[in-house]
């Protein structure tokens, strides 16, 4: 698949040469001139977070979707570790040649900058280049505690302050701060349990050995589903459409209360321009086929509707708010 230089360059009208308009066939060797093809090569998408989860099954659906429109294969790289920051360092590591895609997250955008010391600012060092979407949690508890929603489940956190346990995937996580959120808003007291992953946290739950935890809507879906838990509210502004039964925090009395994971396409700052425009089209392209929002609507994948040029201020804008719960909590990762 041939590059389109002049749609790339944004010179869809007039492009004037000392004689006045420059004529077609002197138009197409100028373009060509200007790009050379792309890409000529397989692309590796680097999924941060380890294979199986939420990250790793849509990554692996927009590989397969963008092959055809790229002409190249997309090679899916696991490179899990550090609640993201390890295939998200190596992604800014990378030559800014427009062979290299991050699909990053909140965790890695937002979250990790502002709790840990990282060798890199994800802000500059990474370009967005497509929106994903985004993915809701929901919160669960165990099987025979006795609660049946959110009223319940915080009138019992406030008359035995301390006493009810969460899981999580580990300090720093979006699910720790999903509940640091609630606990700041309710103004409750829990016990934080952290766990190496979402997979032994959610063991602990249906095991009986903790309280409650979030989850993401893709993965609770099963538990939920099978009544091995039970579901308390979804983090989503409405009710989720993968589970229209669960209300929201806002109609359980938190309005302010949001806490979505939001997926990202993103390359190493650098891309020369028409690279850049031409991967973002490409990749944004993508995501909108119809095969493709329906796989991430099966998988629990919302849309996000942010174009790629506001992407970093609808990124920046999530990173102060999680800043905010950070420092109120006093937590850091050294």
């Amino acid at each position: 698949m041939r590059f389109n230089a002049r749609a790339a360059l944004g010179r869809r009208n007039l492009i004037l040469g000392a004689g006045g308009l420059l004529a077609a066939p002197a138009l197409v060797t100028w373009a060509r001139a200007q790009a050379p093809a792309y890409p000529t090569r397989p692309l590796r998408l680097i999924v941060p977070f380890p294979p199986a989860g939420a990250a790793d099954v849509l990554g692996r659906v927009l590989a397969e979707a963008a092959r055809p429109l790229l002409g190249q294969t997309v090679v899916v790289e696991n490179r899990a570790g550090g609640g993201g920051s390890i295939g998200t360092e190596a992604t800014t590591r990378a030559a800014a040649d427009g062979y290299t895609i991050l699909l990053g997250n909140q965790s890695t955008n937002a979250i990790n900058p502002e709790i840990k010391r990282l060798t890199y600012n994800p802000a500059t060092a990474l370009v967005p280049l497509a929106a994903v979407g985004n993915v809701s949690n929901v919160l669960y508890a165990r099987k025979g505690l006795p609660v049946s929603n959110l009223a319940g489940l915080v009138a019992l956190a406030k008359a035995r302050p301390g006493a009810l346990t969460y899981g999580t995937a580990g300090i720093g996580s979006s699910t720790h701060l999903a509940m640091l959120l609630l606990e700041s808003q309710a103004g409750i007291e829990l016990t934080h349990v952290p766990y190496q992953g979402t997979s032994p946290a959610t063991a602990a739950v249906l095991a009986g050995q903790i309280d409650m935890m979030f989850d993401t809507v893709p993965t609770a879906i099963p538990h939920i589903d099978g009544g091995s838990v039970t579901p308390i509210a979804v983090t989503s502004r409405g009710r989720h459409a993968r589970l229209p039964q669960v209300p929201s925090f806002a109609e359980s009395g938190y309005p302010d209360y949001e806490a979505v994971l939001f997926y990202v396409l993103f390359a190493p700052v650098g891309l020369p321009a028409p690279i850049l425009v031409r991967l973002g089209d490409v990749l944004e392209a993508t995501v909108a086929l119809p095969a493709v929002r329906a796989k991430l609507a099966e998988i629990g994948a919302d849309p996000l509707p942010v174009r790629r040029q506001d992407l970093a201020g609808h990124i920046a804008a999530d990173r102060a708010r999680w800043a905010e719960v950070i420092r109120r909590a006093g937590l850091t990762i050294e």
